[in-house]
């Protein structure tokens, strides 16, 4: 676990839940973390309001479901009139409700969450230490900004596909693709901040003319509550997908959590989905099994890559890149997390480079340039 720089003052938490047991045991987490210190705790949201804009805590570990102020209408208030509002962390109930609830809060700014059950008991305690942990460290590299790379200069949606971005400062030129045509299918690699990020990127190019598939780093449950937020927010068809089906134009399909998926080839220019459950894959849904199977299976493959920790999606996009498939990566400046972008960056294996909302225009394009 990465923890903050030697030397530098504890990163300051406060932690807002109307449960004294819980609040209770993510003040041992926290103080039994070298880097981090409790500042206060709050029973409840107006209460974590309050506290939030006296404090001026570094990270919030937020419940969602609270009486009078529930942690979505906590993020709601502090992001609107606070300037440098602190990195909030969900921790929310293992439900079907609490995943549509968290998934809003998500979309709302928080970085992370962590949920309170797992699959074998109501209230976890070694999963939530561990998870809340990570997402600490997770935190404070966001906070201290850690070998963020530059902005790249604004630059306009190039004209073709081959024609890459002015590249930045401090980052490797952008590879040429040699693919032309429109997209047969669209892979998309997301992780940490990809429920803010996703509706950025989808918004300008959706509806799209061929399948998008998003292999979004989440837990079972979660997945599901994602694809309806998705699909209120952009007006289009996002689904979670299902094994073997075929998928159809216009189409968003989000792969179950916890679930890696491949792309097979039913018939020319028709695909499908295959599930599955085995594998060692650390980041799971996996990117790299998905941009692997798009480099076999499709014939004008686009890759995406954004947000998140990690370098899923650098391998797949390699397979992409051996046969001249145009890969779109998040300019890592504009990521809430820039360790997948980056990597695959400095492989070499971007052809454009682009804020979130440039890549979908740039999928729009790509489209509209085909005729």
């Amino acid at each position: 676990m990465t923890l903050p720089p030697p030397g530098t003052a504890p990163m300051r938490v406060l932690i807002v839940d109307d449960s004294a047991f819980m609040r209770a045991s993510l003040r041992h987490i926290v103080g039994n973390t070298p880097g981090f210190v409790v500042a206060g705790e709050a029973t409840d949201g107006l209460t974590g309001v309050d506290a939030i804009r006296s404090l001026r805590p570094d990270i919030v570990t937020l419940d969602i479901d609270m009486p009078g102020l529930d942690g979505i209408g906590v993020l709601k208030r502090v992001r609107a009139s606070a300037a440098g509002p602190p990195v909030f962390i969900m921790v929310s109930a293992f439900t079907t409700q609490g995943a549509s609830l968290t998934v809003t809060a998500l979309s709302c700014g928080a970085i992370d969450f962590v949920p309170k059950a797992s699959e074998h008991f109501k209230t976890d305690l070694a999963q939530v230490g561990e998870l809340l942990r990570s997402k600490l460290a997770i935190a404070a590299a966001i906070l201290t900004g850690r070998d963020r790379p530059p902005m790249r200069p604004a630059a306009q949606i190039p004209a073709a596909i081959s024609q890459p971005a002015a590249p930045a400062q401090s980052l490797p030129p952008a590879r040429r693709s040699s693919a032309a045509g429109a997209p047969d299918v669209v892979v998309i690699a997301s992780s940490t901040g990809g429920p803010q990020t996703l509706p950025q990127v989808l918004g300008p190019a959706c509806p799209f003319k061929a399948p998008i598939v998003i292999a979004q780093h989440i837990p079972p449950v979660f997945s599901r509550s994602l694809a309806d937020s998705l699909a209120a927010t952009l007006g289009v068809a996002v689904v979670e997908a299902e094994d073997g089906r075929e998928l159809s134009p216009n189409t968003v399909y989000l792969l179950p959590g916890g679930r890696n998926g491949e792309l097979v080839r039913v018939r020319a220019g028709v695909f499908a989905l295959r599930l599955l459950d085995e594998g060692t894959a650390v980041y799971r849904p996996n990117a790299d099994i998905l941009f692997r199977s798009a480099a076999l299976s499709a014939r004008r493959p686009v890759g995406l890559i954004l947000t998140g920790m990690g370098t899923d999606g650098t391998e797949g996009a390699r397979a992409l890149s051996q046969r001249g498939c145009p890969v779109l990566v998040q300019d890592p400046a504009s990521a809430v997390i820039w360790g997948m972008p980056r990597s695959a960056i400095d492989a070499g294996l971007a052809t454009e480079v682009l804020d979130a909302p440039g890549l979908g225009q740039r999928l729009a394009a790509m489209v509209e340039k085909s005729g």
